[in-house]
């Protein structure tokens, strides 16, 4: 089927040009820069926001009912904004992990913060392999080591439910050790597991070391993966209580104002004497910017790419009707970025408030 160049389209199109075009931005990001060594901080419970506090506290409650206890609060000063807690279990050999992290980003002048929560278990065994169990949303750029076997679980946000998940793949894997069951032991363990995994993608090219010798720059080859995932709606982990609702939403909304809302309006409108035209178009743009805006809240990440597949190409495969030349799409397209940005600011811990 043929479509026409529409102003939709069109925007579409520059939106993904300038996407393909990303790299000399990726290349400056901050967090492009990984520090040889991390430099590690370790945080007393005073030293901590009341919203940063709260936060910890749910995970806090859950991890007691497994027996699990919070062993020490730290971040990384020289790389991004990121707070990590670590709990032990002392019958168990899983050690849990919460990380927070959060980047404040700046898109055309304006705060575009990304942030998430990741809830890690990890066990180490005998011969110096690791199984990582944990629910990050978004895919990682990065190769997986081959001493390291990672179950991913977007889906699961229940501690006590990753815990199942971990134990049934450890079982299989071998002997395991004690976790490191304080703060200077839980540091020494990240510093080196962080010079091993750096040096491991170093060795397949993700990483090239820095003039200066104090880390590693991330190479293109890792960021065309980042733009390749940017464009790949499926790259951001949803579940389907989330995934469902926002495309019944990019279907029925536009599809109900071209059929019946949009057509009931412009008579409405002719039988006042208004423009049935201006009628018409305010009725679709509503219906499309509502849509954006459940797409945005619901999704959070690839807004855009969603918005235009499930607003502006499912439409023209189910329908010829013609819906005028206003980039209706691009519309509910920046809305569900503004909403989902506003639903990332106000769940930030970490940034200071926008």
């Amino acid at each position: 089927m043929q479509f026409p160049i529409d102003a939709d389209l069109a925007v579409f199109l520059y939106t993904i040009s300038k996407v393909l075009r990303s790299l000399p931005r990726l290349r400056r990001l901050p967090t492009s820069r990984i520090p040889k060594l991390y430099q590690i901080e370790k945080l007393d419970p005073p030293a901590l926001t009341d919203r940063q506090a709260k936060y910890f506290a749910a995970y806090d409650e859950k991890l007691a009912a497994m027996n699990y206890w919070p062993v020490c609060t730290y971040r990384v000063t020289n790389y991004g904004h990121n707070l990590m807690r670590n709990y032990v279990n002392p019958m168990e050999t899983a050690r849990c992990v919460v990380l927070i992290h959060e980047l404040a980003l700046r898109v055309k002048g304006r705060p575009s913060p990304t942030n998430s929560c990741t809830l890690f278990f990890h066990t180490r065994f005998s011969d110096a392999n690791i199984l990582t169990t944990r629910n990050m949303q978004v895919r990682t750029i990065m190769d997986c080591p081959p001493y390291q076997t990672v179950q991913e679980r977007p889906e699961i946000s229940e501690p006590a439910e990753l815990k199942c998940e971990h134990d049934r793949k450890a079982a299989t894997m071998g002997c395991p050790v004690a976790p490191p069951s304080n703060a200077d032991s839980i540091f020494k363990d990240a510093q080196a597991e962080h010079v091993r995994f750096s040096e491991f993608q170093l060795s397949r090219g993700n990483y090239t070391p820095l003039p200066d010798g104090s880390g590693y720059a991330i190479a293109d080859k890792a960021h065309w993966r980042g733009i390749r995932n940017h464009l790949n709606r499926f790259a951001h982990r949803f579940s389907l209580r989330r995934f469902l609702p926002a495309v019944l939403a990019g279907l029925a909304l536009p599809l109900l104002a071209v059929t019946y809302l949009a057509p009931a309006a412009g008579e409405a409108a002719r039988n006042i004497g208004f423009p049935p035209v201006v009628a018409a178009q305010t009725m679709m743009l509503a219906c499309y910017l509502i849509a954006g805006a459940i797409i945005g809240y619901l999704l959070e990440r690839h807004t855009f790419v969603w918005v235009f597949l499930l607003t502006y190409l499912t439409l023209r495969l189910v329908t010829s009707t013609h819906i005028g030349q206003l980039p209706y799409s691009a519309f509910a397209g920046s809305v569900a970025y503004s909403v989902a940005q506003a639903k990332k600011r106000k769940r930030a811990v970490l940034l200071p408030a926008q």
